[in-house]
């Protein structure tokens, strides 16, 4: 009887143990895999947000702002008499552009077209756009994108392998509006550089175009660069005061213009002041 119940209750432990290492086996399969946890590094690389162009090659919605041509907007009372005349900047990012009906538009006196950037990229409708300004008539002239960590000279060697000197209508412009990480000196010494640089190349100083807020943050104040002209970004009904007082050419005070041929929003910008074609004519 003792030997009969033992047998049983053997048959019984092996069943609850069977039974329990079953249920676990099965938890432990449906049970999810832990995978490791691998964290994400976000890399800051916006630049300093002063013009619809800061990331010319991730292009920004552009700011919702009205377009003054045709209409009366506040001046900073430094001189009158100027023309008021509008222009146009396009690069690759406005495509395939009708000429022909860009020169129909009136409000389009002035082009300049984006050739180049840093030591290395070139805009690949440029020469495209280029002659087609030459042939229905406007006024053209190029733009560098500047990169402040590249060289300089780098940059220049760039920018000239695409433009055709004796070809410009206008003077060259350097677009400056990101630190890329270098300090203000270096910055200004490089940006320097690249203008001297265009200035022995074109027998005259070229234009530096940047937005309102980067020329006060990181170009005011050097009086070797203040002797340039400059064209200023600031998306506003006013046109915009620099903290040094200077003086400027043009201001693009729209990204989101409309023009006859363009297909989406152009940048938009006019002469101020006393000033007009003359003042960026190259010959």
């Amino acid at each position: 009887m003792i030997n009969v119940n033992r047998a049983y209750i053997y048959i019984l432990l092996t069943i609850i143990v069977s039974f329990c290492a079953c249920t676990l086996y099965a938890q432990k399969k449906d049970k999810p895999k832990k995978t490791k946890h691998v964290e994400t590094v976000v890399v800051d690389i916006q630049p300093d947000p002063v013009a619809s162009k800061a990331r010319p090659d991730r292009h920004p919605k552009p700011l919702e702002m009205p377009s003054f041509v045709n209409q009366p907007v506040a001046t900073r009372g430094k001189g009158t008499g100027g023309s008021g005349a509008h222009g146009i900047d396009v690069s690759h990012y406005q495509g395939r552009i009708n000429w022909d009906e860009v020169a129909r538009d009136t409000k389009v006196t002035y082009v300049y077209l984006k050739a180049t950037e840093g030591t290395g990229n070139v805009d690949d409708t440029y020469r495209y756009n280029f002659n087609e300004c030459k042939r229905v008539g406007l006024k053209v002239g190029s733009y560098h994108f500047f990169r402040p960590q590249l060289s300089a000279r780098g940059q220049f060697d760039n920018f000239m392998s695409r433009v055709e000197t004796r070809r410009q209508d206008l003077l060259p412009v350097v677009d400056i509006e990101t630190t890329n990480g270098v300090s203000d000196a270096v910055l200004q010494s490089r940006l320097l550089e690249f203008c001297e640089l265009l200035e022995k190349e074109f027998g005259k100083k070229p234009i530096i175009y940047t937005g309102k807020n980067f020329y006060n943050k990181h170009i005011h104040g050097n009086s070797r660069l203040r002797a340039y002209k400059f064209f200023i970004a600031a998306y506003s009904f006013i046109e915009p005061d620099l903290y040094d007082d200077n003086d400027y050419v043009l201001w693009q005070y729209s990204a989101t213009g409309s023009v006859r041929g363009i297909r989406g929003n152009v940048d938009m910008s006019r002469f101020v002041g006393r000033h007009d074609i003359r003042d960026i004519q190259y010959r």
